[in-house]
C-alpha cells in the first residue's frame, strides 16, 4: 500500500497544480503570450508567390563577386531541404528553431509592387506586436491593417515608408500625439541593411501611459481576428525605367521574408489564465478561454447563467470583478442584471429573478403575489410559504388585498375588523352587493348640519349633504351655493370650486417670478476689472460675477405689493475674504446689495410667442406655452442654451466643436461659436488659413514661400518663386536651388529654359565648386545639356518645338544600337525579329505574322504541294505575309499545302497531287484515297480506278462481271482467273471452288493442316497398287469369251486377286482418279530405309509389310510408324 500511495501522489498533485493554474484568485489574469503564426499555416496566405505556376528566375543584387548571380524559384511543391530547396512558399516564414532556418524563406514574384500577406484567425485574439525579418531589401512603402469582424472591415495600424510625403501624402509623418493617432514611420524603410532588416510594430506604443487597458479605444487597438501586411512599393535602384532597353530589369526586385512573428494571446477580458482550441484548431496559441470568476463565453465576455447579481466587467489590475450569484431563494433558476436596481440598492444587488415560482414575486422572489402573504412559520425559501389572504372584499382595498408580510388586511375608510368586515362606530352602509359597493357613511348627516354655511346638496340622492370645498386661492370665501355648490370665484377663475383658470389665463407656480442672471445688466461697484480678468458673463446658462462687480435685475411684473420671499440660486467659485457690512451673516460666501429702482403692478395673460410656440394656449399651472424644438421660456420666446436662429422652425443646435471652441455656447442669432485663436468656421471645426491638422492646428511650414497648406496633411499650397514640395522645400521641375537654406530657385538651361520649347530635362544639378550645370535628361535625350537624341530616338533639335521621339520601329530594333535608326528622320535601318520596312512594320519574305508584336514566324510550306517557283532551294518558301498561306500546286490544299484536295492523290509523287480518274460508271464518286489512290468502287468492280472486275469476279468489265463463286477461305488473291473464272486454290486446298482439303492435308476445311510426312509415302504406294490393279483388269478374260479350260482356272484366280485389290483400294479411302504424284512440298530429308516392292506378271499373293522412316539429320528411327507398303505380286502363268 505504501508503494501504491507513492505512485498516485504525484498524479493528484499535478491535477491540483493544473486546477490552481486555471484559477485567478483575487485579481484579473490573462493567458500567456505566444506566436499566433505557429500551427496556422493553412490560415496564412500571400497574394503573390514566385514559382507557383512553374520555375521563375530571380537575381540577387548583392552577389556582385559571386560566380552565380541568378537563381531559380520553383514553389509548385512544399519546401524540402534536400528534394525541393528552391520552394519559397508563404508557410516558410513561420518560426522554427531549425539551425538552418535561413535556408528557406518566402518570396514574391519579380517586379510586383502590390503584395499582401494575411493571417486569418479563428476567433478574437489580443495582439501585442509584429516583427518582420527580410531577406531582401525592406519595402520602400508598406502598411499594416487589422480586422475585428473576420475581414469584413479593416483599419490601418501604421504606415511605413522611406519617404512618407511621397508614398502616403495624406498621412502625418510627425510623432503621434495620442495612442490612437495613425502616422507614417520612416525608421524601418531605409536601403540598409540589404538583408536581415526588420520592421517592428507594437500595438500599444510604450511612450503612452495606459490608464484603463479595457477601455473601448484600447480594446479596439489590441483585439483582432485578421492581420494583413500590405507591401505597396518595392525598393529599387532606379533602373526600372530603362525597361525598353534592358531585358528583365525587374528580376532582381521582389519581396523576400525570412520570418514573421505575430505575438498575441487568447482574449479573455482578464477572467482566464488558460485557453483551449476553437473547433479543433491546431494553433500553438489557443482561442477558447477557460473562464474563471463565474464568467462564460468564448472570450469570458459575459457572466454565467444565474450569476447576474453584479454587472459584468473586465478584470481590473487589482480586482477580479467576479460575477455574483443571484439570490432567488430557490424560487427561480434564471435572472438578469438591472442597473436601476443596483443603483436603488446602493450597489448591493443588481440581480432580478425571472419567472418566480411558488406564487412569488419581487427582484429576489422574496415577496408573495397579491392576495397572498408570507407564512410566519415557514422560511422564505419554502415553496409552500405563501398562503391566501383572509380579507372581506367589500371592506378591504383591492377587493381583498392584505399585507404580503404579515397578512394584515388593508381596510377601507371607516371600516375595521381583522377581516375588514364591519363599519366603525357611528358609520353604516358596508354593502356586499357585487353591483354596489359603498364604504361606511356618517349616521348623523341630517337637515341641521346641511343648512349650516359650508354645505350643499340637501335632498340630493347622489351627493346628499356635502361640504363646499371651495379653492382658497380661487374663491372669495369658503361658502357656496346650497343648491349646486358653486363657489364665488375671483376674476378669471372658473369651475364649481373656482380651481381652474379661465381660457387664456394660467396659475403661476411658486417660482413664476424668475429672473435669469444672464439677462441682467452688469453693475460695477468699487474697483474696476484688470486686463487679465475674464468677461463678466458668457451668455445663457451661467454668469460669472467677479469680485467687485454685481448684477442688476429688472423686476417689472409683480401684480401687487405684498410680501415676497427672495431666493437666489448661485454657485460660489472663491471665498470672499474682504470685510464689509452686508445683509449676510459672518463667514458667508456671498453678500447681497438690494436696490429696488421702481415697482410696477402688472397682470398678463399667456402671451405665447406666435413664432416660437405651437399655439396660443398655455398650461393652466405655470402658464407655460408649448414650444417648438429647442425653444424655451414661458412664452416660447428664447432659444435654449446651445442653440441659435430663433425662427418658425424653432432653434438649431450650435454644435460647437468641443476641440476647437472655447465654449459650447454660440451667438443666438448667427450661431457663431467662440473659436480658439487658430481655429475658424461657424462651428470652430477647422483651422484658419496658415494652420493645419485640426484640432491641433499647427502652423504651416512652407519656408516663407506660401501662407496656406492642406488642412489634413499640412502640405503647402501655391508655393511661390518656383518652389514646390510638401513644405515648399524643393524647386519645381526645371529649376535648381535650395529653398530650405534660402537659396532661390533658378531655371535650368537644358539646353534652354522651361516653357521655351527647347527644355528636355526633368531637373538639373548645380555644382557650387565648379559652377557647372548637369541636366537630368528626359527619356530620349542625352548629353550634359540634353541637346542630343539617345540611341533609338530621333529628332532635329535645331527646329523650334522639336524633341527626341522614339524611332517608330515597333520595338523591332536594339535600343542600345546607335545605328539602329536614322537620328534625324527616324527611318529604321537594322530591323530585328525577322522584320523589314521603314518602321520594321512588315515581316521579311519567307516569314509571316504580326510584326508589330514581334511575331514574324518562318513560312512552313510543304514543298511537295507548294509551287516550285515559290520554294527556292536553300531558302524558306514564300507565303502570305499576314496569314502564312502557302502558294499551292494544282490539286494541293491547306495553309501549308500539305494535303491533296478531294479528287486528287499521291502528294509524295514527283509531280505532286494527281487526279483520281475514277471510272464514272463503276465508282460511287471521283474522290479516292489520298495516299493509295483507291476509288470507291461499286459492287462486282475493282482496281484502283474501278475499271476491272472485282475480287471473286471475272469477265469483261465493259460488258458484265460474273461471280467466280470461289470459297474465299480457300483461295489465293486474286481468288480466280479474271478471264476464265477458274478458282486459284491456296496450298492444301483443292476442288473446283477451292472448298476441300487436298491429299496430304487434314479434312477440317478451311484449316487444312498438313499431314505427317509419312502419309505421302503411304499414298504413293497405294497409288502404285491401284494402277497395277487397273492394268490387271486388261488381263482378265471377259465373261463369254472363248476360253480354254485352263484359262478358266486362271481367270478365276485373277478375279479373286482383283477383289483383293479392290478391298485394298477401299482401305486407303482413295480412288485412282484422285491420287496424284507425291508433292515436292513434303519434308525432303526423309527417305525409305528399305524398299521392297516386287511386281511380276504372275500374281500369286499380295503382301504388305511395314518399314521405318529415318531422318538424315539423326541416326534414330521413328518407332511404331508405318510409312510404306512392301507389295509383292506374283503370278505364275504357264507359257
Amino acid at each position: 500500500m505504501i508503494f501504491i500511495f507513492i505512485i498516485l501522489l504525484p498524479v493528484a498533485w499535478l491535477q491540483n497544480l493544473q486546477d490552481l493554474q486555471d484559477q485567478c484568485p483575487g485579481a484579473s489574469c490573462n493567458p500567456q503570450l505566444g506566436d499566433l503564426m505557429v500551427g496556422r499555416a493553412a490560415q496564412l496566405s500571400a497574394s503573390s508567390t514566385c514559382g507557383l505556376n512553374g520555375p521563375q528566375t530571380y537575381c540577387i543584387i548583392g552577389y556582385l563577386e559571386e560566380e552565380q548571380k541568378c537563381f531559380t524559384c520553383d514553389s509548385r511543391l512544399l519546401y524540402d531541404r534536400y528534394s525541393n530547396p528552391n520552394s519559397h512558399r508563404i508557410e516558410n516564414i513561420i518560426t522554427t528553431f531549425d539551425p538552418e532556418r535561413k535556408l528557406k524563406w518566402w518570396q514574391s514574384e519579380n517586379g510586383v509592387h502590390q503584395v499582401s500577406i494575411q493571417l486569418d484567425l479563428e476567433t478574437v485574439f489580443q495582439f501585442s506586436h509584429l516583427v518582420l525579418t527580410f531577406k531582401s531589401f525592406r519595402p520602400a512603402a508598406m502598411l499594416v491593417e487589422r480586422s475585428k469582424d473576420f475581414g469584413r472591415t479593416w483599419k490601418v495600424f501604421r504606415y511605413f515608408a522611406d519617404d512618407c510625403s511621397l508614398h502616403f501624402p495624406s498621412v502625418s509623418s510627425d510623432p503621434a500625439d495620442s495612442i490612437n493617432d495613425i502616422v507614417c514611420d520612416s525608421r524601418y524603410s531605409g536601403s540598409e541593411p540589404s538583408t536581415d532588416g526588420e520592421v517592428v510594430l507594437k500595438a500599444l506604443d510604450p511612450i503612452f501611459e495606459i490608464q484603463n487597458p479595457y477601455s473601448p479605444n484600447i480594446q479596439d487597438l489590441i483585439t483582432l481576428t485578421n492581420i494583413r501586411v500590405n507591401f505597396t512599393r518595392l525598393f529599387t535602384l532606379g533602373d526600372t525605367l530603362l525597361s525598353r532597353r534592358r531585358r528583365n530589369p525587374q528580376n532582381k526586385y521582389y519581396y523576400a521574408l525570412y520570418n514573421m512573428v505575430v505575438r498575441g494571446s487568447c482574449f479573455c477580458n482578464g477572467h482566464a489564465s488558460r485557453c483551449t482550441p476553437v473547433d479543433g484548431g491546431r494553433g500553438d496559441v489557443h482561442g477558447h478561454c477557460v473562464c474563471q470568476h463565474n464568467t462564460a463565453g468564448e472570450n469570458c465576455e459575459r457572466c454565467q447563467d444565474f450569476y447576474h447579481d453584479s454587472p459584468w466587467r473586465p478584470g481590473g489590475e487589482n480586482t477580479a470583478d467576479i460575477c455574483r450569484r443571484c439570490n432567488c431563494h430557490g424560487h427561480s433558476d434564471t435572472c438578469h442584471f438591472d442597473a436601476a436596481r443596483l443603483e436603488a440598492t446602493g450597489g448591493v444587488s443588481g440581480g432580478v429573478c425571472d419567472d418566480c415560482r411558488h406564487d412569488r414575486m419581487g427582484p429576489q422572489c422574496e415577496q408573495c403575489r397579491p392576495f397572498l402573504y408570507q407564512d410566519p412559520q415557514r422560511a422564505t425559501d419554502d415553496p409552500h410559504a405563501c398562503i391566501p389572504c383572509d380579507c372581506d372584499p367589500a371592506g378591504s382595498h383591492g377587493g381583498g388585498l392584505c399585507d404580503t408580510r404579515d397578512g394584515r388586511c388593508l381596510c377601507k375608510e371607516n371600516v375595521e375588523g381583522r377581516r375588514c368586515d364591519r363599519c366603525k362606530h357611528g358609520f353604516f352602509g358596508l354593502r356586499k352587493d357585487e353591483l354596489i359597493l359603498n364604504v361606511c357613511v356618517c349616521v348623523l348627516c341630517c337637515v341641521l348640519c346641511c343648512v349650516q354655511a359650508g354645505f350643499w346638496g340637501l335632498g340630493n340622492s347622489v351627493f346628499r349633504c356635502s361640504p363646499c370645498d371651495c379653492d382658497i386661492g380661487g374663491a372669495h370665501s369658503s361658502s357656496c351655493s346650497p343648491e349646486d355648490g358653486q363657489c364665488h370665484c375671483l376674476p378669471n377663475m372658473i369651475g364649481r370650486r373656482c380651481s381652474d383658470p379661465a381660457p387664456g389665463y394660467f396659475l403661476p407656480q411658486l417660482d413664476y417670478f424668475l429672473y435669469e442672471a444672464e439677462l441682467t445688466a452688469p453693475l460695477h461697484v468699487g474697483s474696476s476689472r484688470t486686463p487679465d480678468q475674464p468677461v463678466t458673463w458668457t451668455g445663457l446658462g451661467l454668469v460669472r460675477v467677479l469680485e467687485g462687480a454685481g448684477l442688476r435685475f429688472t423686476v417689472d411684473n409683480l401684480p401687487s405689493s405684498m410680501d415676497y420671499q427672495l431666493v437666489i440660486r448661485y454657485e460660489p467659485e472663491v471665498r470672499r475674504t474682504t470685510g464689509s457690512s452686508s445683509s449676510s451673516g459672518p463667514g458667508s460666501e456671498y453678500f447681497l446689495l438690494l436696490l429696488f429702482v421702481s415697482v410696477l403692478y402688472l397682470l398678463s395673460a399667456c402671451k405665447c410667442n406666435i413664432i416660437g410656440s405651437l399655439g396660443p394656449s398655455c398650461s393652466k399651472l405655470g402658464g407655460f406655452c408649448e414650444c417648438k424644438p429647442n425653444v424655451i421660456g414661458r412664452c416660447c420666446d428664447t432659444c435654449a442654451p446651445l442653440t441659435f436662429g430663433f425662427g418658425p422652425g424653432g432653434c438649431k443646435p450650435c454644435e460647437c466643436d468641443h476641440q476647437g471652441s472655447m465654449s459650447e455656447l454660440c451667438d443666438q442669432v448667427r450661431g457663431q461659436c467662440a473659436c480658439r485663436s487658430e481655429v475658424t468656421g461657424r462651428r470652430c471645426d477647422r483651422c484658419r488659413a496658415g494652420f493645419w491638422r485640426f484640432p491641433l492646428c499647427r502652423p504651416c511650414e512652407c519656408n516663407g514661400l506660401s501662407e496656406v497648406c492642406d488642412q489634413e496633411t499640412g502640405e503647402c499650397l501655391n508655393c511661390r518663386e518656383y518652389a514646390n514640395g510638401p513644405h515648399c522645400d524643393r524647386c519645381e521641375e526645371g529649376y535648381y536651388g535650395d529653398p530650405v537654406s534660402r537659396q532661390p530657385c533658378q531655371p535650368c538651361l537644358c539646353p534652354d529654359v522651361q516653357r521655351s520649347g527647347r527644355f528636355f530635362a526633368t531637373s538639373c544639378q548645380h555644382d557650387p565648386q565648379s559652377l557647372s550645370l548637369t541636366c537630368s535628361c528626359r527619356e530620349g535625350h542625352t548629353g550634359p545639356r540634353c541637346d542630343r537624341c539617345s540611341p533609338g530616338f530621333y529628332g532635329n533639335l535645331s527646329l523650334p518645338g522639336a524633341r527626341c521621339e522614339g524611332c517608330p520601329c515597333n520595338n523591332n530594333i536594339d535600343w542600345d544600337d546607335r545605328d539602329a535608326c536614322d537620328s534625324l528622320t527616324g527611318e529604321c535601318l537594322r530591323c530585328l525579329h525577322n522584320t523589314m520596312g521603314s518602321g520594321c512594320q512588315n515581316c521579311k519574305p519567307g516569314y509571316y505574322g504580326n510584326a508589330l508584336v514581334q511575331d514574324c514566324k518562318e513560312c512552313s510550306c510543304d514543298r511537295r504541294g507548294t509551287e516550285v517557283t515559290q520554294c527556292p532551294l536553300g531558302s524558306p518558301c514564300f507565303c502570305n505575309p499576314r496569314t502564312g498561306q502557302c502558294p499551292c500546286r494544282r490539286g494541293a490544299v491547306g495553309v501549308l499545302c500539305d494535303e491533296c484536295e478531294d479528287g486528287y492523290w499521291n502528294l509524295d509523287g514527283p509531280s505532286g497531287c494527281q487526279p483520281c480518274s475514277c471510272d464514272p460508271v463503276n465508282s460511287f464518286s471521283n474522290i479516292c484515297n489520298k495516299v493509295m489512290g483507291q476509288c470507291p468502287c461499286r459492287p462486282e468492280f475493282g482496281g484502283r480506278q474501278c475499271d476491272e472486275c472485282g475480287e471473286n469476279h471475272f469477265g469483261n468489265p465493259d460488258l458484265q462481271c460474273i461471280s467466280c463463286d470461289c470459297n474465299l477461305e480457300g483461295t489465293e488473291r486474286p481468288s480466280c482467273d479474271p478471264e476464265t473464272g477458274e478458282c486459284i486454290c491456296r496450298t492444301g486446298v483443292t476442288g473446283i471452288f477451292c472448298d476441300e482439303c487436298a491429299v496430304g492435308y487434314s479434312s477440317e476445311f478451311p484449316a487444312c493442316k498438313e499431314c505427317h510426312p509419312c502419309t505421302i509415302l503411304w499414298t504413293e504406294n497405294v497409288t502404285d497398287v491401284q494402277r497395277a490393279a487397273q492394268r490387271m483388269r486388261t488381263f482378265i478374260p471377259r465373261h463369254g469369251d472363248n476360253l480354254r479350260p485352263r484359262d478358266s482356272h486362271h481367270r478365276q484366280r485373277m478375279l479373286e486377286m482383283h477383289s483383293k485389290l479392290d478391298r485394298l483400294t477401299n482401305l486407303t479411302g482413295l480412288s485412282l482418279p484422285k491420287t496424284r504424284s507425291p508433292s515436292t512440298s513434303f519434308t525432303p530429308d526423309l527417305y525409305l530405309d528399305q524398299k521392297k516392292t516386287h511386281i511380276s506378271a504372275g500374281v500369286n499373293t499380295v503382301q504388305l509389310t511395314g518399314i521405318r522412316l529415318r531422318s538424315d539429320q539423326s541416326d534414330h528411327f521413328w518407332p511404331n510408324t508405318i510409312c510404306t507398303v512392301d507389295l509383292i505380286l506374283k503370278e505364275n502363268i504357264p507359257q
